[in-house]
């Protein structure tokens, strides 16, 4: 069975149990060979043949109830498999298998608040605390609910995972993005407020939404940038939206500090150099753009974003070819679609990778 040979391993269990019908050890085992080879069915009929058996001794307890929380996971029924989880901390209040898996099932249902006292009381009796892990729980809360919750009960979630780990860098990233989301969505109406109306008119209402806008960009910003210094390989996610933020916010003397920043932390970073000559070229720093593009390497210097940029500097020092917005837009979409462009060269996961669903942190 361990060496994955199910075939042989049911032919053993089999005999087994033909020699001795109360070997309760041998049904349960063939019972899990039975679900290694994804007879998921036939393994849960087999193990709850036994929970008929009276005499079963509480080690067996102990390993039937397992199965059979497997079993039922591997059928996708988390309630049931919740179930027998609960059975055997009534045998073992303690009991470590048991405390690990309520966690993980409960997450499969997005019940993140029951995950996370099940994590809480499994850490406990491992004397380990991974705070990671609890501002996680915490974190889901919020995140499974962001298109159908209001944006500040949202927040709130996203705020209560930094305080139980202020390095969790999804919280921060997703933090900042609610504030964006909101913002873009006033000046979308500020935009059509100003085509219906002209320039001119509900003055009270243009500041205002103005004024909330020049709130929500910052703590934007505020956010994004401790999430790039906690977690610089995922840069790209947000360098593109805080320069046009800065943009916007006429805040110009903030961009080349906040890139420099990253490339001070990660010097190889693609993004945060190709973004620091771009915002030279659009500031009429042209020496500058061509000093920082001529001392790339030049597997770098040959990526297309890298071209696209030397050929806005190009037009740039050739003022007959009016160009830009074209290149403008050529530039931005590149960074936005080529999410694989980062180079940077820390060899750290990235925690985003846990928001993958393939990938289970628990």
């Amino acid at each position: 069975l361990l060496r994955g040979n199910l075939q042989r391993a049911y032919k053993c269990f089999r005999a087994v149990i033909d020699k001795d019908t109360d070997h309760i050890a041998a049904y349960i085992k063939l019972g899990q060979a039975l679900r290694l080879g994804e007879a998921y069915d036939k393994a849960l009929k087999l193990h709850e043949s036994l929970l008929a058996r009276n005499d079963l001794a509480d080690y067996e307890l102990f390993e039937l109830y397992k199965n059979l929380a497997l079993d039922y996971e591997h059928l996708g029924n988390y309630t049931k498999a919740i179930e027998w989880c609960k059975a055997l901390l009534k045998l073992d209040k303690r009991n470590t298998w048991a405390l690990r898996h309520l966690v993980q099932f409960y997450g499969r249902q997005t019940d993140w608040i029951s995950a996370g006292k099940y994590l809480t009381r499994w850490q406990k009796v491992k004397k380990t605390t991974d705070t990671r892990l609890l501002a996680f729980c915490r974190f889901r809360q919020g995140y499974d609910h962001r298109n159908t919750d209001a944006p500040e009960d949202i927040r709130d979630h996203y705020r209560q995972a930094l305080k139980i780990d202020a390095s969790f860098a999804p919280a921060n990233y997703f933090l900042g993005r609610s504030y964006d989301n909101e913002g873009d969505l006033l000046r979308h109406q500020l935009d059509a407020l100003t085509e219906s109306t002209g320039a001119h008119k509900d003055d009270k209402l243009r500041q205002k939404l103005n004024d909330k806008i020049g709130v929500l960009y910052p703590k934007a910003i505020a956010c994004w940038t401790s999430f790039v210094d906690q977690s610089p390989q995922d840069t790209y996610l947000v360098l593109s939206k805080v320069e046009e933020i800065l943009f916007y916010l006429q805040r110009f003397d903030d961009i080349e500090p906040f890139l420099k920043q990253i490339i001070e932390r990660d010097p190889r970073n693609l993004d945060s150099l190709a973004g620091l000559a771009n915002f030279y070229v659009r500031k009429g720093e042209l020496d500058k753009a061509g000093q920082l593009l001529n001392s790339l390497p030049e597997d770098a210097a040959n990526g297309p974003l890298i071209q696209a940029i030397r050929i806005k500097l190009d037009y740039r020092k050739d003022q007959e070819h009016n160009m830009l917005p074209e290149l403008d837009r050529l530039v931005d979409t590149i960074r936005e679609s080529a999410v694989c462009l980062s180079g940077s060269s820390s060899t750290l996961p990235s925690l985003m990778s846990w928001l993958e669903p393939n990938h289970d942190p628990l």
